[in-house]
């Protein structure tokens, strides 16, 4: 009975974390006793069973609108969804809403329903639908890019050789956090951070204060501040620039650190894109119970490339295994300095290179140098993974019709 019991939670917990809600959801808001619909609109980006995006809200003659930071959460049977800052216009401030819904479909066609409140508002009921697409819309249907979220990338300094990885997560309110891997000493930290959108400019502006949480307790961190360019690069979204900081203990003046740049990224999806990515992740995470994170988008010319793997820090004894597609292409290899090449054909447009820890080395996490040549050029970047999230690249081809 008991295997019994602990195989039906198996599937349930696989069933609810297989289901994607991520992308775009349109509908409307009543209010309850009112006459009066409001039009209401979300995209959704999802990771495992967390939910995170914007929402936008107008009056029915459109006149009046506003847009909203959101969060969400799949517990398996309802979406539980939270606004959580009005990011427009800045005055008046709308109501700031909370929903539990429910799953169905109609017409074959997903929707999303249920009850929604708010402090100092009369609730209502909200209703969404996925949009229905033409049969002749050849286009893919690309989810708005938002600078809310995770960023992956690499950070230089100017007295090293080799770069750290390094991803911040934008949250609402100006607020989030960093994350950062030596290759050498220290092993990884996080920091938590604020930061600046100034979106006529394009730039980001980002601080970090605490380090909140450290690998090695006795070494002193660069606490870090910068002005990131953002722009749209092709198939991801970049932000880049330069940064300096100052010795965890220390201020600019006592403690500088030497100073370097950044350049971090975010793939752009398409709901194509999200499908296949769920079909390459559910039976791995199934198998593996980690999920998978896409860290860094790569555009070749050929679908016939070479993936090289090496360390490019100090040799700890990662060992890793490579999937591609679902398929593994390199079994529990020893990384070292040498510079090992697996030729591969690419099946499809849309690829996911998965990086896959089978022991994290000395320093953790487990942190490698990954570099795609398609013939024309070399792509070198740096993956992250750990026990509990395998890093993942999309290898995209580019093809001219």
């Amino acid at each position: 009975m008991r295997w019994l019991i602990i195989a039906g939670w198996l599937l349930a917990s696989g069933a609810a974390f297989a289901q994607n809600l991520g992308g775009q959801w349109d509908g409307y808001l009543s209010q309850d006793g009112k006459t009066d619909t409001f039009v209401y609109r979300i995209q959704l980006q999802q990771s495992g069973s967390s939910l995170n995006g914007e929402a936008y809200s107008a009056t029915g003659n459109g006149r009046h609108s506003a847009r909203f930071l959101l969060t969400g959460y799949w517990n398996g049977q309802q979406l539980i969804l939270q606004e959580v800052e009005q990011t427009e216009p800045a005055s008046p401030k709308w109501c700031t809403k909370y929903a539990t819904l429910n799953l169905e479909e109609q017409g074959g066609i997903p929707t999303l329903s249920g009850p929604w409140r708010a402090d100092g508002c009369t609730p209502g009921q909200m209703f969404l639908k996925r949009p229905v697409k033409s049969v002749t819309d050849t286009v893919a249907q690309e989810i708005e890019p938002t600078i809310a979220g995770k960023w992956s990338g690499t950070l230089s300094q100017s007295d090293r050789d080799y770069g750290f990885y390094f991803e911040i997560d934008l949250g609402p309110r100006g607020l989030g956090g960093s994350y950062i891997v030596s290759e050498g000493n220290g092993g990884s930290a996080h920091m938590d951070l604020e930061y600046r959108y100034d979106a006529p400019n394009n730039q980001l502006h980002f601080q970090e204060g605490a380090v909140v949480k450290k690998e090695d307790p006795a070494w002193p961190w660069c606490i870090k501040s910068g002005d990131l360019a953002y722009r749209r690069e092709g198939s991801r979204l970049v932000l880049e620039g330069t940064w300096a900081g100052y010795i965890e203990g220390y201020d600019m003046e006592s403690g500088p650190c030497a100073s370097g740049a950044l350049y971090l990224e975010k793939p752009v999806l398409t709901e194509e894109i999200v499908q296949t990515r769920q079909a390459i992740a559910e039976p791995y995470q199934m198998e593996n119970q980690r999920q998978i994170k896409v860290q860094r988008v790569l555009e070749v010319s050929s679908p016939n490339i070479r993936i090289k793997i090496w360390d490019n820090g100090t040799v700890d004894g990662d060992v890793a295994t490579l999937f591609l597609n679902g398929e593994r292409i390199l079994n529990k290899y020893r990384v070292s300095k040498r510079r090992i090449g697996i030729p591969v054909t690419l099946s499809q447009t849309d690829n996911f290179l998965v990086l896959h820890a089978d022991d994290l080395g000395d320093i953790r996490p487990n942190t490698v140098a990954v570099s795609v040549d398609d013939g024309e050029r070399e792509q070198v970047i740096i993956v992250s993974s750990n026990l509990e999230e395998s890093g993942a690249v999309m290898i995209k081809q580019f093809r001219v019709d």
